[in-house]
């Protein structure tokens, strides 16, 4: 069966956008040293990262036990 589904472009939106403020965001906020804003920074780009990886095994496991 054919599913359509917008569900890989999140997970990689999740994805890229994480990897994207650690590399950058967290650079920046380093050498301007701003903390608060590095912590912060720190902590989305990594729940970005965990929250794509969580929805790719919920997908995962939903495509291969559940459909």
């Amino acid at each position: 069966m054919l599913d359509i589904s917008y569900g890989y472009y999140l997970i990689s939106l999740f994805i890229l956008t994480g990897i994207t403020i650690l590399l950058l965001d967290v650079k920046s906020y380093s050498k301007n040293n701003q903390k608060k804003e590095k912590k912060f920074a720190l902590f989305l780009g990594w729940a970005n990262i965990i929250f794509g990886s969580g929805f790719y095994i919920v997908s995962w496991v939903y495509q291969r036990w559940f459909w």
